[in-house]
């Protein structure tokens, strides 16, 4: 038997966990199904199925076998479609997820001009501020603007993420503007996440650093959130540039303890671990690499 069809029929198998369901999905008897399964086993010499009357279970081998085989037949698939087309031609839907602020702030004005370059992608765009596992929610790309634990997704820099302390002037002239990191405990602080009592910032000045508890009235998962409270008047916050550069720029917000500096954090691509990735997803994230870097050298100049 043909050895790729066989693979095609050991994928939908476990898919669909068992082999009547895979016959209905393939189109074909379950003798065939179960036929091409047993000559795949044979022609490897080892079992990858677990056999009962009500389910199956995969081998270890055959865990193994079975990722390795998705990824063959990913590169078969897609060797095939480019050479009936005769083009290297990015095409297929892609899935997105991207964290509210930063998908309405950067990706949103992004779309049209991959849109333009591809018009044969389908972009699945999902915005979220909760962190999703990219393999249970089907993406093909998560972007992630964190300091990334340690993870079987593989990783791509796309651009540093410089956060800022701002306030609106009029919460300033009320409140007095901050001279050190420590007077901001007497501060309003506007923080990130659901955190009891408040949360401890750090912040560097060259070799300096200091940790400080802030609390505040105002705690949300979201930075456009933060910034709306901001503006207010509700107190200081620590956000992102790309959320807050407009409301500098006219006079919304202004940067609090310039000289201070938050660590470190930067916007990443990650995605499930493949020796080939899709050629829609390498498209995507060069687009975004080469974007993402323009708009940084334009903040930095």
């Amino acid at each position: 038997m043909d050895r790729i069809d066989c693979m095609r029929t050991f994928i939908a198998t476990v898919d669909a966990n068992g082999f009547a369901a895979a016959a209905r999905r393939l189109e074909m008897p379950r003798s065939k199904v179960s036929k091409q399964i047993q000559a795949l086993e044979e022609g490897l010499g080892i079992q990858l199925l677990l056999r009962t009357t009500r389910s199956l279970h995969l081998t270890e081998a055959g865990a193994e076998y079975y990722e390795a085989a998705r990824e063959v037949i990913a590169s078969v698939d897609e060797a095939e479609t480019r050479a009936r087309s005769g083009l290297c031609e990015v095409h297929g839907v892609l899935r997105v997820n991207a964290p509210m602020s930063f998908g309405l702030c950067r990706l949103g004005p992004l779309l049209p001009k991959f849109h333009e370059l591809h018009p044969k992608v389908e972009l699945q765009l999902v915005l979220s501020d909760q962190q999703v596992d990219p393999i249970k929610g089907g993406f093909d790309v998560t972007i992630r603007i964190a300091s990334l634990a340690d993870s079987s997704l593989i990783a791509r820099h796309l651009s540093p993420a410089p956060r800022l302390l701002v306030a609106s002037p009029d919460y300033l002239a009320k409140a007095g503007t901050p001279l050190t990191p420590q007077d901001l405990t007497r501060h309003k602080c506007l923080n990130y996440g659901y955190l009891q009592g408040g949360t401890t910032l750090q912040l560097c000045n060259g070799a300096q650093s200091e940790r400080v508890h802030v609390t505040g009235p105002l705690q949300a998962n979201n930075g456009d959130m933060l910034a709306c409270g901001a503006e207010a008047g509700m107190g200081i916050a620590l956000l992102p540039l790309f959320i807050v550069e407009r409301a500098i720029a006219s006079g919304r917000l202004v940067q609090v303890l310039p000289e201070w500096e938050a660590p470190p954090i930067s916007i990443n691509a990650v995605y499930p671990t493949a020796r080939r990735v899709p050629l829609k997803t390498r498209a995507f994230l060069d687009f975004l690499t080469s974007e993402l870097a323009v708009q940084s050298l334009a903040q930095a100049s």
